[in-house]
């Protein structure tokens, strides 16, 4: 039997589907939050719904790609934006027929060609080994109990200058697990090989969905937009044996994907740094409670002199008319815990009128606004820079203690 394929729109139910046995269980293990219903009066045919998990996974001849409902040109846009907000317009097109695997391709495949053009990344690494000669430092303890009295061989220490680096090995990581992927485009083949001969020799990651953090300095800057897409999408791998079938592929939380993106644009917007608005695991720990049993990590904090001055939370959903119960329920919660009197709301899409929540019991007031993704890309870092100044205004009155207008408008 040849190579099926199977297109899946987010949140989009899929025409009736023939699956084996083994094909639907392990589709249904693969992909969180993949709906698979029997078809009345079948024992073999189903209708598949994605939820917000995108990508491509192969399973035995099946390859299934599941797109977003935005698109592959938005997505392709948040993915280099949140990499690199200097030069995501040089990495996005797109080719009209393009499937997701090989805009994954072009994509990181553009970045490694900025990344390398100058040659691969070279460091010093401590290295320990036993040779005939001496090099760097003499392990003394080590030759003692290891040699007894023999000369040779020495065990030394020494900084070998290599390329065989943390920064290279996770875009060689990356480059294996593309080249996995279905791909029907020459030129996408074409890259992936060029990019595996010119990281020839690179030790892979160990482990499948850990990446470690290089430290970033002057001297391997250059690197950073490469290797943050390298990690999402290592991040997002997907190496598994469901029953009989091996599954393979890339999978993107567009949940994440917005919440990581609208943090990137926001700083770009506001000016700051990381650490003033850093992402929501990485800022200071804060609970609801006072038995620090309620954690709480709101997508969206900006911190100065040690106090949380603004907080927001991304929504990959579109507001209707009215703003869902649960989210308003939870920036309450994040203002009351933060002692702040405004907060922000911020969804993927709706419509323009959706109105600010006002809460004059507890003096509150919940901003709603809406950065519309399936927009070309200037109206959208439009609309966040619109955001932007909501949020400007939201950090000039928490670090100022200033009370909102609620208790007089209200």
């Amino acid at each position: 039997m040849g190579e099926r394929s199977l297109v899946l729109t987010e949140h989009q139910l899929s025409d009736p589907v023939e699956l084996t046995v083994q094909e639907r269980d392990a589709v249904r293990s693969a992909v969180d939050g993949l709906s698979v219903v029997p078809e009345a009066g079948t024992t073999d045919t189903y209708r598949l719904t994605c939820g917000s998990t995108v990508g491509v996974v192969t399973v035995g001849d099946l390859v299934l790609e599941l797109r977003p409902k935005v698109g592959l040109a938005p997505l392709l846009f948040m993915l280099a934006y949140r990499s690199s907000p200097a030069t995501w317009r040089s990495a996005t097109s797109l080719a009209a027929d393009a499937t997701l695997s090989e805009a994954l391709v072009d994509l990181f495949a553009r970045f490694v060609h900025d990344a390398t053009r100058g040659g691969l990344l070279h460091s010093y690494r401590r290295e320990q080994d036993a040779l005939t000669t001496v090099r760097g430092r003499v392990r003394m303890t080590d030759q003692m109990s290891r040699r007894r009295g023999l000369a040779l061989p020495v065990e030394v220490e020494f900084d070998e200058f290599t390329p065989d680096v943390l920064e290279n090995q996770i875009l060689r990581s990356a480059v294996d697990r593309l080249r996995r992927l279905p791909l029907r485009s020459e030129t996408s083949t074409r890259s992936l090989t060029r990019l595996h001969h010119v990281l020839h020799g690179i030790s892979p990651l160990r482990g499948s969905r850990y990446v470690p953090e290089p430290r970033w300095t002057r001297l391997n800057a250059h690197y950073r937009p490469s290797v943050s897409l390298a990690s999402a999408l290592l991040v997002g791998g997907l190496e598994a044996r469901a029953g009989a079938h091996a599954a393979a592929g890339i999978l993107v939380d567009m949940n994440a994907l917005f919440e990581d993106f609208v943090r990137t644009a926001l700083r770009e917007a506001l000016g700051v740094s990381e650490r003033e608005l850093p992402s929501g695991r990485s800022g200071p720990r804060h609970w609801l409670d006072l038995d620090h049993r309620v954690p709480l990590e709101p997508d969206l904090t900006w911190w100065r002199g040690g106090r949380c001055v603004f907080v927001g939370d991304c929504k990959y959903k579109r507001a209707h008319g009215s703003v869902p119960n649960a989210d308003v329920y939870q920036m309450l919660a994040y203002l009351t815990a933060y002692d702040l009197h405004e907060g922000l709301l911020l969804y993927a899409a709706g419509e323009a009128d959706v109105e600010d929540v006002r809460i004059a019991i507890a003096n509150k007031r919940v901003r709603v606004r809406t950065v519309d993704v399936a927009g070309d890309p200037e109206s959208v870092l439009s609309a966040v820079a619109d955001v932007a100044e909501v949020v400007r205004a939201q950090h000039q009155a928490g670090s100022s203690g200033i009370d909102s207008d609620l208790a007089t408008s209200a």
